[in-house]
């Protein structure tokens, strides 16, 4: 065993160093050199001043940055136009192929007319995307899946019962 483990550590290393050493390419020069192996860049990259922002650049358009600042009353405020001039701020970019899961739209009723008693919400009147029904059918889908996963569990069992 111990043979076997020296065996495999040298064969490791030979391996590390043939295209180093003895493997060459078409021009006789070897295959890798030491200048070959770099670090990996793992700075962010810089986002460029907003209002200066040149279309076409690597973030897209200027929607396609994101301002953060507070207001007088200390008032968070994320806006995709830059704040009043004078008010300090951060500006994010980001990129809008990003590979991310798109938001559910949800249906907005109009407003309602201001009555004097205050009315109280049913759940599914608060905005949730998601009814009832709905849900009922994911639950009934799960359902079918299993059911049709302990079939095939049992074809498979007869099959390698029935080849023994």
């Amino acid at each position: 065993m111990k043979f076997f483990v020296k065996l495999m550590i040298t064969a490791l290393v030979l391996a590390v160093l043939l295209p180093f050493t003895v493997l060459k390419g078409k021009d006789g020069r070897p295959l890798m050199s030491l200048n070959d192996l770099k670090a990996p860049d793992l700075t962010l990259p810089e986002v460029p001043d907003a209002m200066n922002l040149p279309e076409g650049t690597k973030l897209g358009k200027r929607e396609d940055i994101i301002y953060q600042w507070r207001d007088a009353k200390g008032e968070l405020h994320f806006t995709s136009a830059p704040p009043p001039k004078g008010v300090e701020y951060t500006a994010k970019g980001y990129d809008p192929n990003a590979n991310l899961i798109q938001s559910i739209e949800v249906k907005h009723e109009e407003a309602q007319p201001v009555m004097a008693e205050p009315q109280i919400k049913k759940p599914t009147d608060i905005g949730n995307p998601y009814s009832p029904d709905n849900i009922q059918k994911l639950i009934d889908d799960a359902h079918n899946v299993q059911q049709l996963m302990n079939e095939r569990m049992k074809q498979q069992e007869s099959i390698l019962n029935s080849s023994n």
